[in-house]
C-alpha cells in the first residue's frame, strides 16, 4: 500500500506528485484545452496569455521573485495552491480523535459494517484509499465511448478513490455511472471480479437496506463542512471564477 505522502494520482496513476499532475487537466481536450489548440500548443499558448496580463506577471514576481512565468512555474502554483486545501476535521476525523459523541450510532454501526464487509482493504488509511489499481465490472458509459473517449484505464484497471468528503462527488465509479452515493454502496454486492482481485474476492457485503441505510451514514461523516470552498468573486484573467454552468 502507498502513504498518502507519495501518491499516485489520476485514474491511471500515471502522475507521482502534485505538480507532475498540475499541467495534465490543461493538456487534456476533455478537461481545460478543447479544440482550439493541440496538447503540444496549449501549455505555450496560456504561458503567453499569463505574460500579457500584468497582475498575474505582479503575482509571479511576489511568489517567485521575478516574473517569469513558464510551465514549471505554473505547475509549481497551483500544486501549492492544491497543497492549502485541508480537509481533516469531519466528524469521523473528531470521532479517530477520540470524540465518540461525534457520530450518531447509525454511523458508528456504518463504519463497522465497512470493516466487516472488507471495504477497507482496499479503502484504507488516512485518505481511504490504498492508491492501487483494481478492476471492477463497472457498466460503460455511453457518453464516453460515443465521443471516443478511451473508457479502459489500465489494462481495464482504474485507482481506487478516496472517500474524504465522497457525499459531495456524485456521480461515482471513474465513468459516473453509479449516480448516488447509496447507488455506489449497493453496486458492491455480488460484486464482479474479473480480474481475479484478492480484495474483491474477500469482500462479503451483507446487501439489507439497514447495512446500506448505516453504510451511507458512515460514508457522509466523512464530509468536512469547514472545507474551504470559497470561491472568489473575480480573478486576474477576468474569467468568471464559478464557470459558465
Amino acid at each position: 500500500m502507498r502513504t498518502a505522502t507519495a501518491t499516485v494520482m489520476f485514474w491511471d496513476n500515471r502522475a507521482t506528485s502534485l505538480e507532475d499532475q498540475a499541467l495534465d487537466p490543461i493538456r487534456s481536450k476533455e478537461e481545460m484545452r478543447g479544440d482550439q489548440f493541440t496538447e503540444a500548443e496549449i501549455l505555450d499558448e496560456v504561458v503567453s496569455r499569463l505574460n500579457a496580463n500584468g497582475d498575474y506577471m505582479t503575482l509571479f514576481t511576489d511568489a517567485f521573485g521575478d516574473s517569469t512565468i513558464n510551465d514549471e512555474r505554473i505547475a509549481q502554483a497551483l500544486a501549492a495552491f492544491e497543497r492549502s486545501l485541508i480537509s481533516a476535521n469531519s466528524p469521523f476525523d473528531r470521532y479517530a480523535r477520540g470524540d465518540e459523541s461525534a457520530l450518531t450510532q447509525q454511523q458508528v454501526r456504518g463504519l463497522n459494517a465497512f470493516i466487516d464487509a472488507g471495504c477497507n482493504a482496499c479503502h484504507s488509511g488516512p485518505m481511504f484509499s490504498d492508491y492501487a489499481l483494481h478492476q471492477l465490472a463497472v457498466e460503460t458509459n455511453p457518453k464516453l465511448t460515443n465521443a471516443g473517449i478511451d473508457d479502459n484505464g489500465v489494462d481495464g484497471k482504474f485507482r481506487t478513490p478516496s472517500l474524504r468528503n465522497v457525499a459531495l462527488t456524485a456521480p461515482y465509479m471513474h465513468n459516473g455511472t453509479e449516480r448516488t452515493l447509496r447507488d455506489a454502496i449497493a453496486f458492491y454486492n455480488g460484486v464482479g471480479n474479473p480480474s481475479n482481485d484478492p480484495d474483491l474476492a474477500a469482500l462479503d457485503f451483507d446487501n439489507n437496506g439497514d447495512t446500506i441505510d448505516a453504510i451511507e451514514a458512515f460514508l457522509m461523516s466523512l464530509t468536512d463542512e469547514g472545507f474551504d470552498k470559497t470561491i472568489p468573486d473575480a480573478v486576474p484573467s477576468g474569467l468568471n471564477p464559478g464557470g459558465d454552468i
